[in-house]
């Protein structure tokens, strides 16, 4: 019986330190507002923030929740009865439950995401992308982020941009360019992984620092803007975004789903080791 103890407390401790994973994960989500930008290439909604503030305080409550279950059962495990036993398997039952829920509900919203996607970036980036004044600009920002994080250029090569309206209003201006400059090679393309949790972390104490796709400065504007291949191949980036965007909606939502399911297996192996030890004390208890 005492190795049945150590194993459930030595498998809640595990089940804690998750839950402190998980509560990160939330707090990034609300503090990284490139994962937005991301996430507008997808959803058809024109407030993607939303969405992601869903996902922030959902993550943040299941967090919570774990926390508590793995402080509750490191508790059970030193100090074990039938009742508090009963109680604690079914609220990891509970847990177990909700984390599939949310794993299947994420590779759900992964396939809608992916669903038609290219017919509604090109249409988006063919009416949308440049115009501000329109319901959705947002998505100006969000393909520029894209642009910038996977150095790549319209949604399935640099050619996307011609005849758009952004195109078309350049045009009209007399500032016409062949590309955004999000799609130039950048010289201030410093920070390689910008919605990492230690960049997230960078901005909170330089608040000042400039946001590369914002204020874009490329290597050589007038080479990236020339009209010859030759002229512009080192100094312009010519892949689409279709396909990188792509691969980096299924590794998060496939992430989350093995997060839920890791969860889960080692909270199923807790169930099995309480039900254990829940039936040793009925025995003992009944001798």
């Amino acid at each position: 019986m005492k190795h049945l103890r150590v194993a459930i407390f030595l498998f809640n401790l595990v089940i804690w330190l998750a839950g402190f994973m998980v509560v990160g994960v939330g707090a990034w989500l609300l503090l990284e507002p490139s994962n937005g930008h991301l996430l507008n290439l997808f959803v058809n909604s024109s407030t993607p923030h939303d969405t992601i503030n869903t996902l922030a305080y959902s993550f943040l409550g299941l967090g919570f929740a774990i926390l508590i279950v793995g402080f509750l059962g490191c508790r059970v495990s030193l100090y074990a009865t039938q009742c508090v036993l009963i109680s604690y398997i079914f609220l990891l039952v509970g847990l177990i439950g909700t984390e599939l829920t949310t794993a299947a509900v994420g590779g759900f919203m992964a396939y809608r995401g992916l669903s038609g996607l290219e017919t509604r970036l090109l249409e988006r980036l063919a009416d949308h992308y440049g115009h501000d004044r329109t319901s959705d600009g947002d998505f100006t920002q969000s393909l520029d982020y894209a642009q910038y994080k996977f150095n790549c250029c319209g949604i399935y090569s640099d050619d996307d941009y011609n005849g758009t309206a952004w195109w078309r209003d350049g045009v009209l201006s007399g500032t016409k360019r062949q590309v955004p400059l999000t799609c130039c090679v950048l010289k201030n393309h410093d920070v390689k992984n910008a919605g990492s949790p230690m960049s997230v972390v960078s901005r909170v104490f330089h608040k000042d620092n400039e946001i590369p796709w914002l204020r874009p400065e490329p290597r050589d504007e007038m080479a990236c803007q020339a009209l010859s291949v030759e002229a512009h191949r080192d100094y312009r980036n010519k892949v689409g975004c279709m396909d990188r965007v792509r691969v980096w909606l299924r590794f998060e939502s496939l992430k989350l789903v093995f997060i839920g399911m890791g969860m889960a297996v080692v909270q199923t192996i807790g169930i099995v080791a309480s039900t254990i030890l829940y039936r040793n004390i009925r025995d003992a208890e009944g001798d």
